[in-house]
């Protein structure tokens, strides 16, 4: 395979996992709520109740109170009620 196809494969897939991840960090995002107790370790996706802000956090139980949890990336899938 030449480098330019290698950059070009490389580019690509370094496109398409940052798609999946979504933002990694936002300033405007508030910092994980703290719990106690024991919660599903699962990177999900909160919205915020006025639909501005789409945050990513290491589980459920970290994401702010009242915030709609998603488990696709950047707050696209239907969301998951009661966590």
């Amino acid at each position: 395979m030449s480098l330019k196809k290698l950059s070009l494969v490389s580019a690509a897939f370094a496109l398409a996992i940052t798609a999946l991840a979504g933002p990694a960090s936002s300033t405007d995002c508030p910092p994980p709520r703290q719990y106690s107790g024991t919660c599903i370790q699962v990177i999900v996706w909160a919205e915020s109740p006025d639909g501005e802000l789409c945050c990513q956090y290491g589980t459920p139980c970290s994401a702010p109170a009242g915030w709609q949890i998603h488990y696709g990336p950047n707050c696209t899938d239907p969301e998951i009620e009661g966590l």
